[in-house]
């Protein structure tokens, strides 16, 4: 049997967001990682793995299964049918993850991702060993900020020359997803931890299955981020996949929006609760997006046949394009219809606006306007937190401020009060405090900001 090493690379990126996850929680730090997913294809020569187009293997199928799970983790499940139309051989594959961003966890020179669990492989149905490594990481292709040289990616590092977190002194790093030379205390080096196995590859159809798990937490204004690099398949035979569905769900009630533009060739389809709907907004990074929602026990589905990806999957919460949503912002836009009629406005939907006051619609953009609100000029509305049974409404923007009244929250439909101004004033112990000015049944005073938050409607 003839032996080829082939790397089928799943890409853990932490500078490029494809399955961008960040967290905050992990030792009170930031960090992100992000999942390059997708097999693609390699060829090693030496200790170099340089990109190629396989002739002899094509993908006949691919089921993509993406489940946001409510225990912080994600859960990926990816199943092929793949073809080699030639003699037997074995390849190579692997999966590559980089290391974390900011999240200051010691580096481990073994080659074991600290936030990856339950890697596992079958392939024609039998499970795969595989082995750890630390390689050169950070893909010059696909990597603003790329750190290190073109010739050098994927390259096996020699870890007596490389020392990484937890095993040099702080100072001499700038960031966690870098290794350093302690001879050359300036010279850096990014890494990934990889994970190998080899593929017995018969002549005809094979099955491969991929399944592994990894953290999730939040960041300032998402709790989670998911992206997959789909553009590695036209690395294969033919540059496609013959047949391709992906599946998205979630063990809990999520609102995503997703970019669209690379699905339009055909719809989604929703299996369960809610609607559907294609939006333009200014606020995504992707004028095209899509947004379901993902009730506990909906499926979003998108099946299409001969799929040559030229984008990436790119999955984020819908509040990310809820600029005036309470508790996130003090400026949001506002869709005023022709009858004085107040809702939130998210995005546009071709001739409507999207829009929200209790549940999500459309309102055609004939005969309605999109006004922009801000706290700092005097509008919108301020919401005691619902946490709050009792605040003080104090005669300046100052803890020391006489209280003028105090004002009773039921934690049930919240009553907002209109916003005259959002001022801050220095306390006594030196630091700022921020302040709504209210108009409370005639009456003006002030509400600190740490007990209340702003919305650009009156719900």
């Amino acid at each position: 049997m003839k032996k080829f090493t082939i790397l089928l690379l799943l890409l853990f990126n932490a500078h490029w967001p494809l399955f961008n996850v960040q967290w905050s929680t992990f030792n009170g730090q930031w960090s992100m990682f992000s999942v390059y997913a997708n097999d693609g294809v390699y060829y090693t020569s030496g200790n170099f793995l340089v990109p190629l187009r396989e002739t002899d293997i094509s993908v006949r199928k691919e089921v993509l299964e993406i489940t946001l799970c409510r225990d912080s983790f994600a859960t990926v499940t990816v199943d092929y049918t793949l073809y080699n139309n030639n003699k037997d051989k074995t390849v190579t594959m692997a999966f590559e993850a980089a290391a974390p961003y900011n999240a200051w966890v010691p580096f481990d020179r073994r080659g074991i991702h600290p936030f990856i669990e339950d890697f596992t492989v079958l392939f024609n149905g039998k499970p795969l060993q595989h082995r750890n490594a630390v390689v050169a990481g950070s893909s010059p292709d696909s990597s603003p900020g790329w750190k290190g040289r073109r010739d050098d990616y994927l390259t096996p590092l020699d870890l007596d020359t490389w020392k990484g977190y937890g095993e040099v002194a702080d100072s001499l790093l700038p960031t966690d997803d870098v290794l350093v030379c302690p001879a050359l205390p300036d010279s850096f080096r990014s890494f990934a931890y990889a994970y190998y196995f080899d593929a017995p590859f018969r002549k005809g159809e094979n099955t491969v299955r991929h399944t592994y798990r990894y953290r999730m937490s939040w960041g300032v204004g998402r709790d989670y981020e998911l992206s997959y690099w789909l553009t590695p398949v036209t690395r294969w035979r033919g540059g496609q996949v013959d047949d391709f569905t992906l599946r998205i769900k979630s063990e809990t009630d999520r609102e995503i929006v997703m970019n669209d533009s690379l699905f339009l060739g055909a719809p989604f389809k929703l299996e369960g609760i809610g609607d559907i709907y294609q939006l333009q907004s200014d606020y995504w990074g992707y004028s095209q997006c899509l947004f379901a929602p993902l009730m506990e026990g909906n499926v979003l589905e998108w099946h299409s046949t001969n799929f040559a990806p030229k984008e990436n999957l790119h999955i984020e919460p819908l509040y990310v394009l809820k600029g005036g949503v309470r508790g996130l912002s003090n400026q949001g836009r506002v869709v005023v219809t022709k009858d004085g009629s107040e809702m939130r406005y998210i995005a546009d939907s071709g001739d409507n606006y999207f829009i929200e006051v209790q549940d999500y619609g459309l309102v055609p953009k004939a005969g309605a306007k999109v006004k922009l609100r801000e706290a700092t000029k005097g509008q919108g509305y301020v919401y005691l937190n619902s946490d709050i049974r009792r605040a003080n409404v104090r005669q300046k923007p100052s803890l020391k401020s006489k209280v003028l009244f105090t004002l009773d929250n039921d934690g049930e439909l919240p009553e907002g009060y209109p916003c005259l101004g959002f001022v801050s004033h220095k306390e006594a112990d030196g630091f700022y405090k921020w302040w709504y000015k209210v108009n409370v049944n005639g009456k003006t005073g002030y509400i600190s900001e740490e007990i209340a938050n702003w919305d650009s409607i009156q719900l």
